[in-house]
């Protein structure tokens, strides 16, 4: 896989990026997502970037202080028919603004075994504001390892 490609941006308006999976990165520093709370589990890592995958709807979250760590995501209304969050502690978005609300995909260790994503534990990014939370969903219809079969979407 490689790194999309980087519009040209003025000097000192980016920030290199040492990924480990895609390799060097140069980014807009206006592309980086904060996360003040961090990650469940990953509380100190707080800015990231987000690099589209494929197919539409999967997405990589790369953090950008600490190159070995990156997530995959994938957007769980195309993944997950019917799936419904109520999100009462963040704000409701304007009229236009734009709100992504995407779940952690967890991939197998061995062939046995397949992918899962947490529909209990959203990431939510309001992009006006490039900031990003991970949600709880006290829902007990979710969980933290929904069965994923990537392998479909992508064949």
């Amino acid at each position: 896989m490689t790194a999309p490609t980087q519009p040209a941006v003025p000097a000192g308006e980016t920030l290199f990026v040492a990924s480990r999976l895609f390799g060097p990165l140069t980014v807009p520093r206006s592309d980086i997502i904060v996360m003040p709370e961090g990650m469940l589990g990953f509380a100190g890592e707080r800015r990231f970037i987000m690099l589209p995958a494929a197919p539409d709807g999967v997405f990589w979250l790369q953090s950008v202080d600490e190159g070995g760590l990156v997530f995959l995501l994938v957007d769980p209304f195309i993944y997950f028919p019917g799936y419904v969050v109520d999100l009462p502690d963040v704000p409701e978005p304007r009229p236009g603004e734009q709100v992504a609300v995407l779940t952690i995909v967890t991939l197998p260790r061995g062939d046995d075994e397949g992918c899962t994503a947490n529909l209990q534990g959203p990431v939510v990014i309001h992009f006006p504001t490039r900031i990003a939370r991970q949600v709880v969903l006290s829902d007990s219809q979710y969980h933290t390892k929904h069965p994923l079969d990537l392998r479909e979407k992508l064949g």
